[in-house]
Order: structure tokens, then sequence, then C-alpha cells
């Protein structure tokens, strides 16, 4: 069963770890939008693409 945006956020909240990750990881998609200028679709098809590989 999938979380839910809130369960997330209380995660993110509750878990220093976590909230560092999801932090850089905002900031860093932040700047490769700025730095790149795609859209919000390109972004977010490469971070789907990025997701799929840790595991291979």
């Amino acid at each position: 069963m999938p979380f839910t945006d809130q369960e997330y956020f209380e995660v993110i909240e509750k878990n220093k770890t976590v909230k560092e990750a999801f932090e850089n990881i905002k900031q860093i998609c932040i700047d490769l939008q700025r730095q790149t200028n795609c859209p919000e679709e390109d972004l977010e098809s490469f971070l789907q693409f990025i997701s799929r590989q840790w595991n291979k």
C-alpha cells in the first residue's frame, strides 16, 4: 500500500535523515530545473527514471 502525502510529510518531519534527504533532493531538482529550463514534466520523468536505477 503506497504512502499518502500526509504520511510522507509526517515521516519527513519525524526523521532527521529522511528530512535532510527530502530537502537535498528538492533543492537539486529546483537547481536542475533553473539551470536547464526544463518543464516540470521532464523533471518528473527524470526522477522516475532515476528511481528505477538503484535496484539494478
